[in-house]
């Protein structure tokens, strides 16, 4: 069982917003994203206001090509808004520049991708400890004892990623996406390469890390089981914000994405 953990939401940049929502620990304010010019412009995110609570795990869910995986990369820097605000914390995302972005992505955010995107020459403890090593701190090696006995992977920390199998790999890099206690962890379809049994046990290993480390979890998918792990599932169409439900069922979301299609 995890320890609980309060994470700080310290500002790393002067450029702040007016106080938000004590709980929200990232949103978006009437944000815009366009791709192209003119009349092949392409509207992937249309003014959405949106805010994330801590300590709560939310599914980002729409048909392809309704701006999930877009609105995901403005509101975590990733990717830049054309206009409108991208808030961590009190900070506005879009006003800093790369290397304060580099520094925010390793101390306040956490990222778990579809890919892994874990590094060959390295092994499963050096990938999960990568965040904290180029941000210069000491790893929390108690805490990184605990991320690996409950994600399973105790006894493939030296291990490689082409040494592991595919849900160990995707374990691993949710261990990293962790292991700096971040005000929040942004996920991209993260059952997407893994099958039913994996992607059931990666889902429970978020659904207690936002349990029991009040965690906060963005995930954007198209799955519905994995959306009925969330507290909460929004709904994009055509980069609108159409509707969101709280604690949603297999069957309302399936009915829900239906209906957008």
């Amino acid at each position: 069982m995890f320890r609980f953990i309060v994470m700080s939401t310290t500002s790393t940049s002067s450029a702040t917003a007016p106080a938000s929502s004590q709980t929200d620990v990232a949103r978006l304010v009437d944000a815009n994203k366009v791709f192209g010019e003119g009349e092949s412009a392409v509207k992937a995110v249309d003014n959405v206001t949106i805010g994330f609570r801590r300590g709560q795990f939310t599914a980002v869910m729409g048909p392809s090509g309704s701006g999930k995986s877009t609105l995901m990369y403005c509101q975590s820097g990733l990717d830049r808004l054309t206009s409108g605000k991208a808030y961590v914390g009190d900070v506005d995302v879009s006003t800093l520049s790369d290397q304060e972005l580099s520094v925010m992505r390793r101390s306040k955010l956490g990222f778990i991708f579809q890919s892994f995107h874990l590094v060959p020459a390295l092994s499963a403890r050096e990938n999960i400890t990568l965040p904290v090593d180029l941000d210069g701190k000491d790893v929390d090696e108690d805490f990184l004892a605990e991320l690996a006995d409950v994600l399973a992977i105790s006894n493939r920390l030296d291990n490689r990623p082409s040494q592991l199998s595919g849900g160990q790999r995707q374990r691993v890099a949710v261990a990293r996406a962790m292991i700096a206690r971040p005000d929040v962890i942004f996920a991209d379809e993260p059952t997407g390469a893994l099958d039913s049994k994996t992607s059931g046990e990666l889902l429970k290993y978020l659904r207690e890390a936002v349990n029991s480390l009040n965690q906060t979890i963005v995930m954007v998918t198209h799955d519905a089981v994995a959306a009925s792990y969330c507290d909460r599932v929004v709904y994009l169409q055509d980069g609108v914000l159409v509707g969101e439900a709280a604690n949603p069922s297999v069957d309302d979301v399936l009915d829900k994405i239906k209906e957008l299609s």
